[in-house]
Order: C-alpha cells, then sequence, then structure tokens
C-alpha cells in the first residue's frame, strides 16, 4: 500500500487516526464530569460549544496565517499539542479553566487537521492522491467512532479513564513519528552506510574518483616524455 511505502504518509495516517480516537472522548467526559466540576449536567452543552468555537477559531487562523512549517514535522508538533490539551482537561479543577481547555483542544485540532491536509497534499503521488485522501479519511471516520465507543465504556470505570487513554496514545504516537523521523534522517537507505561514515575507495579509485561538493580530483602523475638522445635520427636542430 502507497500509504504505509512512504515515510511522512505513515506518519500521517497513524497520527490522523490516533488524535481522532482521542477527541471523540470530548463529548463524552463533558457530559460526565460536569458532577465533579460542581455544575448540572446541563452545562456540559457549554463545554462542548467551546471546543466547537475553538475548531471554529483555529480554522480561521489557518486562514488567515497559514504556518509554513513542513507538513511532517508540524503534524508531529500538533499532535503533541493536542495531547497537552487533553491532559489540561483532565486536570482542570474548575468549570472555567475547564471551558479553557476545551477550547485549545478546539483550536489545536484544527490546526492539526489543516495540517495533515497539507500533507496529504504534499506527500501524495499524482497519480494516487484522490486515493490517498479517502482512505485517511475513511480511517479518521472509523477511528472517531471507536474513540466515542470507547469512551463510553471507558467513563462508567472511572472519569478520567478515557481522557488518559486519548492522552497516552497521542503521546505515543507522537514520540513514534519524532523517533521514526530522526532515525530515517540519520540514515535515509537503510542498507547503505550512514552518512559521517568515511568513504571507502579501492586502490584504482584513488587516481580516477568522482569529484563531490567542494571537492577536487586527484590525478595520477603525468609520466615525462624522455628527452631523445642526441645524434640520432630525430634529434631536431640540434643534430650534428
Amino acid at each position: 500500500m502507497g500509504i504505509l511505502a512512504s515515510g511522512p504518509l505513515r506518519r500521517t495516517l497513524y497520527l490522523t487516526v490516533t488524535v481522532a480516537f482521542s477527541v471523540a472522548a470530548l463529548p463524552i467526559t463533558a457530559v460526565a464530569g460536569t458532577p465533579a466540576l460542581g455544575v448540572s449536567a446541563s452545562a456540559a452543552g457549554l463545554l462542548t460549544a467551546a471546543y466547537g468555537l475553538g475548531n471554529l477559531a483555529g480554522s480561521a487562523g489557518v486562514m488567515i496565517r497559514p504556518s509554513r512549517t513542513e507538513a511532517d514535522r508540524l503534524t508531529t508538533r500538533l499532535a503533541a499539542t493536542i495531547a497537552a490539551a487533553l491532559l489540561l482537561i483532565s486536570l482542570a479543577p474548575s468549570f472555567p479553566l475547564a471551558i479553557a481547555a476545551y477550547a485549545a483542544a478546539g483550536i489545536a485540532n484544527a490546526y492539526f487537521f489543516a495540517a495533515t491536509l497539507a500533507a496529504r497534499s504534499e506527500y501524495a503521488p499524482d497519480n494516487a492522491r484522490g486515493q490517498i485522501f479517502v482512505w485517511v479519511g475513511a480511517l479518521k471516520i472509523t477511528a472517531g467512532s471507536a474513540g466515542t465507543a470507547a469512551a463510553g465504556a471507558c467513563v462508567s470505570a472511572s472519569l478520567l479513564l478515557p481522557l488518559l487513554l486519548g492522552t497516552a496514545l497521542t503521546l505515543a504516537a507522537t514520540l513514534l513519528s519524532s523517533a521514526e523521523r530522526h532515525h530515517r534522517r540519520r540514515n535515509p537507505h537503510p542498507d547503505l552506510p550512514p552518512p559521517d561514515a568515511p568513504p571507502t575507495r579501492t586502490a584504482s579509485e584513488h587516481a580516477t574518483r568522482t569529484p563531490g561538493p567542494g571537492r577536487t580530483v586527484r590525478r595520477a602523475p603525468r609520466a615525462r616524455a624522455r628527452p631523445l638522445s642526441r645524434g640520432g635520427p630525430c634529434s631536431g636542430p640540434n643534430r650534428p
């Protein structure tokens, strides 16, 4: 599959799926967490509205000032931001702080979604761009549905369990993408030696090697012509 063969597309895929699974728990935890915040269950609508307004504000920010960071790196950083927002929601001690944390999660998710779109558009080949968009979108919807179901099943056991699970999964995916990118940058071709390894040359390559950037070609010394002996048939003007 072309998505798994490409490093940036592969990282975009599992980050998108993980984030969709994690943020799908927010509507469930908004309803279940209102008693712990000292408000009625109807106030969960304000938390959900804060998340939606954060998404709207983030979308407006992307349109006003698009990011110039490389899409592959940006998705990793924004996924880490979403993990931090989920952790803030789980640790919010009061209702106003919970509203702010939900809004921050919405803003981060809007920027993350824009970054995934940029990554799919930038790294997908022309002959498969449409299929890649459809596959990633379908898997995102599936992950969101699974996240809602998992949150509904876990919230009865513990109010913080869906948020902590989403935080852990998103953080793990972030660390995996960062480590994968770092390893790929150190050795882009696993079958070849690392880029900082000294080059190996045979004896015949010392005289005829291809120059690299900033290098000069060392040529073998040219053999001197032997002078003609005086008195020979081709001694030139010094002929006796």
